[in-house]
Parts: C-alpha cells; structure tokens; sequence
C-alpha cells in the first residue's frame, strides 16, 4: 500500500491533470449512457400501458396503436417516438394521459440534460480530488511555512516530502530554511562571540590601567616633592612600556576583525609540499619535534588556503612548544573528505577549565605567567579551521599530555 501510495505522490503534476481530465470525460459519458438508459427503459414502462410495443436492436421504439389516432392536430398532446437513426418515422400516435405524459416528456429529454449535467458534477469532482492529491498537503506545508518563518521560528522542519514538481519546490524551501537557521545562528554566535571579545578586551585593558595608574601617581609624589628622580624615571618606564602593551593589545582586536572578514581561497596544495612545510615548521619552532605523514600520499592534493592552514599550524605548534617538555609529535593524516592535523605535547596537557575556554579569545590559561602571551593562538585557529570547512578539538592525551586536532575540507571548492 505504501509503495502504491508513494508511486502516486512520483506522478507529475501535467500527468496527474491529464489522468484526472481523462477520468472526468470516460465517467462523464458512462454516467450519460446509464441515465439515458435508465430514461428509455422508464419510456418503454410508460408507454406499455397503453398499448403493444416492440423495440429493434438499436432500442429505437416503434409503437403500434389500435386507436388510429394519427390526426396532426392531435400531436400537441401526444407523443411521437424515433423509429430511426437518421429519419424520425412515426408508426403510430399514442394517446398518454397528462401525468404519464409528463414523465414521458422528462426521459425523453434525459439524453439532451444528461450530459450537461454529468460532465459539470464529474468536472467539480476530479477537480476537488486533484486539490486533494496535488494540491492541499504542499500548499497547507508551505503556508504554514511561510507563517513560522514571518513570526521569526525557524526551528521547524516542512513535512510534506512529494516528488513531484511541489514536492521539489518544499524540497528547496526546507533547504532555504535551514540555509536560514544556519545563517542566523552563525549571525547569532558572531554576536555572542563579539560580547565575550568585548568583554575580554575591557577585562584584559584594568590591569595595564591600574598599573599605569599607580606608577603615575608615583612618579608624580616623587616629583612634586623632591623625592629620588631616578624612582620616578623608573614609573615613566614602566608607563611607557604598558602603553606599548596596550598598543598591540588594541591592534589585536583590529586583527580580530579582519580575521571574522577573512574568505578562504582553494587552490591545488601537494600533500608533498605540504609535508614539507610541516616539517619545517614544527623543527623550526621546535627542533625536537617529528612529523609523521600518511602512508602513501604520492600525488595526492588537497584544495585549500595554504596561508590559514600555515597560520594554523603555526599558532598550534607555538602553543605546543610552550607546555611540552621533551617532545612534540605531529601527525596528518587523510580521512575521506577530511585532512586531519594531530599537535601533541608531552606536557602537563589541559585543565577542565581550560578545555572549556582554550579556544577563546585573550583565554591565557591558569598556568599562564606574567608574560604570557595574549591568548589568541587558539582562537585564531579555531575561527580559521571553521572556515576552511571544519573545526578544532581539544583533549588530553592517554599518555599524558595536551592533544590538539585540526580539521578541514579535503576540497574546498564544493563548499
């Protein structure tokens, strides 16, 4: 039932019409040739009460009356029957009496209203049942559609899944409405992402303040009041250098910014060459590390932004280098239509805390010593792994140890 049921909603819309059409016009004209039946046998009842009757094969009467009443004058009240197909041949005039006369007078007009009549009421029927197959189910889903995303919800999901010509046209507004939804969460996580940067950056700007603040009072009680120069050249110093502090701090929102308007640009990058940039990289910011790749990568390429994917690894690797002890491994590997990059330290690996919070921006860790860095490494990559169709994910190694995997589209042309 179910396939029967499925192979109806695969029917086109043209072919449904013309099946619909086509079943309105053979019901139509059975339904006529059983009314005007119907109407001739009534016709043949009435008028076997008046006298014999026989009909020929065509049921096209010929009536035969002893009353010989075949005057003209007397056909205003009579009846007179077609005994032919071309030529009407009248045989004899039948007297009727007024009600049977009526009713003679009916049926025999049943073959003119017959038609008219069945071919309206079929029209309005196969009409309403094309509504009901083609029509309702994806206009009721549409509207409703419509009405959820003009009240801004679009955490629904169009229900009618037809493969016909609606059918498709729900298809692509499903797909229109979660191109939607996922648009505005991104709109929406930039937005709350935007919130916390703010609020880091304001968070992150009190300390270099208070200490300019402090050094500047000294210097001022040092030198309104013949106190030691030398201590207060020493606070203006120290101004000066959390002014140049704060500079780059407020230079890195500025990078922040370009870096949300950053697009990726695909083009061809030889897993080879790409081997050899990781190497070189990783020995460079950490002599001890080793590069492992995978096993048989002759030939192979990937289509990607070989700048985010170098500023990536780089700002992994410089993390790496900070915590570990002894060694970095690195690994890559090709897993479908994902390149994977593995940074693994051999350090003192993540805190809960910083597991939860790494990848955020001005996040130092609670490790973090007075000149630490200011902890957008991660962030950065993990806004640019996204871009480059994929994400980053943090974790302790068994074996000890922090654990970083990097994750982008093979191809980026398909996105």
């Amino acid at each position: 039932m179910d396939r029967v049921k499925n192979g109806f909603w695969k029917i086109s819309i043209p072919a449904a019409f013309i099946i619909c059409g086509i079943g309105c016009l053979l019901t139509a004209l059975a339904l006529t040739k059983v009314t005007v039946g119907v109407a001739r046998r009534n016709m043949t009842a009435i008028v076997s009460k008046y006298d014999e009757y026989q009909t020929d094969a065509s049921d096209n009467f010929a009536i035969y009356s002893s009353s010989g009443a075949d005057q003209p004058e007397e056909k205003a009240g009579l009846v007179i029957l077609d005994g032919g197909e071309a030529d009407v041949h009248i045989a004899k005039i039948v007297p009727l009496d007024e009600p049977d006369k009526r009713k003679f007078d009916f049926y025999a007009h049943m073959d003119e209203i017959a038609a008219a009549l069945w071919y309206t009421v079929c029209l309005a029927v196969f009409a309403f049942l094309f509504y009901r197959w083609k029509i309702k189910k994806p206009y009721k889903a549409l509207m409703e559609a419509v009405g959820s995303i003009s009240n801004n919800d679009l955490d629904f999901k169009i229900g009618f899944e037809g493969q016909d010509e609606l059918g498709r046209l729900c298809g692509a507004f499903e797909l229109m409405r979660r191109e939607l939804l996922r648009n505005n969460r991104k709109m929406w996580d930039a937005v709350e992402e935007r919130k916390r940067l703010n609020a880091a950056f304001a968070h992150d700007l009190r300390t270099p303040l208070t200490v300019m603040r402090g050094h500047a009072e000294l210097a001022q009680a040092e030198l309104t009041e013949g106190g030691d120069r030398d201590a207060a050249l020493s606070s203006l110093r120290e101004i000066s250098s959390e002014i140049d502090r704060l500079s780059a701090f407020a230079g890195t929102m500025g990078r922040i910014q370009r870096l949300e308007d950053y697009e990726p640009k695909a083009e061809p990058l030889s897993v080879s060459d790409l081997m050899s940039t990781l190497t070189g990289t990783a020995r460079l910011i950490y002599p001890a590390a080793t590069v492992e790749g995978p096993p048989d990568y002759a030939g192979l390429t990937l289509f990607t932004d070989r700048e985010a994917l170098t500023r990536i690894y780089e700002n992994v690797v410089s993390n790496a280098a900070r915590h570990a002890r002894e060694r970095i491994a690195v690994s890559f590997r090709v897993y479908g239509e994902l390149a994977v990059i593995t940074v693994q330290d051999d350090g003192a690996g993540f805190t809960s805390r910083d597991l939860e919070n790494a990848a955020r921006a001005y996040y130092r860790g609670e490790r973090a010593g007075e000149d630490a860095h200011f902890g957008l490494g991660l962030y950065i990559s993990s806004v640019l792994a996204k871009k480059l169709g994929g994400g980053m994910e943090l974790e302790n190694a068994r074996e000890g140890g922090a654990k970083v995997t990097i994750k982008i589209q093979k191809d980026l042309r398909g996105i």
